[in-house]
């Protein structure tokens, strides 16, 4: 008899924890997984020679960064809403993305640098990366230059060396005066009759190709990605 209730009593038990761990599991499985975070992140390592003008931010460099911030696929909605830090500097939104120009010594260029997110839902993402080099400009500085005479634009790699893009252009009409493209050398020569006078020129180097890198994280979508483009500027006014 007492054999028969202890067998009735466990049965029950047996039922009872069966039960709720069928409930438990039902609502484990009710819990959605949040979307994963599509993520392009676009760095501009810049090194200004001067900006706006031959005497304007002189020796400014910079991190810009731009982030965008998708659910789930880079057509995604967009998230407004999340904290977004590049090299420890909060970005700020602006119409469908996270900005921020950050300010850089020039004796102490980063060769990395750390993207972090957080999310309102408590989501976390950081992920540091390689910056390969910065592009510099050294000739022209940002002066008063004699437009009669040949103007010879010179750069530099601080590290790895890639193929670069050369624009100069009058800064007051608009007018391209000059644009070569995959120069793997480190100097041109800007005719003198290729010079306007009285007025200012600008002349920037970029790099002809893209480092990217995808990211790689349960929180982040297929495809998100760090786009790295060096470059630098320099304004002169021609006499």
């Amino acid at each position: 008899m007492i054999n028969r209730i202890y067998f009735v009593f466990l049965t029950i038990f047996l039922f009872c924890s069966i039960s709720l761990l069928a409930q438990e599991e039902v609502k484990q499985e009710e819990i959605p997984k949040p979307d994963p975070l599509f993520v392009r992140a676009t760095i501009w390592p810049t090194a200004n020679l001067s900006r706006y003008d031959y005497n304007n931010d002189v020796d400014l460099y910079e991190i810009r960064a731009y982030v965008e911030l998708r659910n789930r696929t880079p057509i995604g909605d967009v998230m407004d809403n999340a904290q977004v830090y590049v090299h420890s500097q909060a970005l700020t939104f602006k119409d469908d993305h996270y900005e921020k120009r950050i300010k850089i010594s020039q004796d102490s260029l980063p060769e990395e640098l750390e993207l972090r997110i957080e999310t309102q839902d408590g989501r976390k993402f950081s992920n540091i990366f390689p910056i390969p080099a910065w592009l510099i400009l050294l000739n022209p500085r940002p002066d008063i230059v004699d437009s009669s005479q040949d103007l010879a634009i010179t750069w530099k790699y601080t590290r790895y060396a890639a193929p670069v893009n050369v624009h100069a252009y009058n800064f007051k009409t608009g007018n391209k005066i000059c644009e070569k493209n995959d120069l793997s050398t480190f100097s041109l020569k800007l005719p003198a009759d290729k010079l306007p006078e009285s007025t200012i020129v600008r002349i920037w180097v970029i790099q002809s190709w893209l480092y990217k890198r995808f990211l790689r994280d349960p929180l982040v979508a297929r495809g998100s990605e760090v786009i790295l483009i060096p470059w630098s500027q320099v304004f002169i006014r021609a006499k």
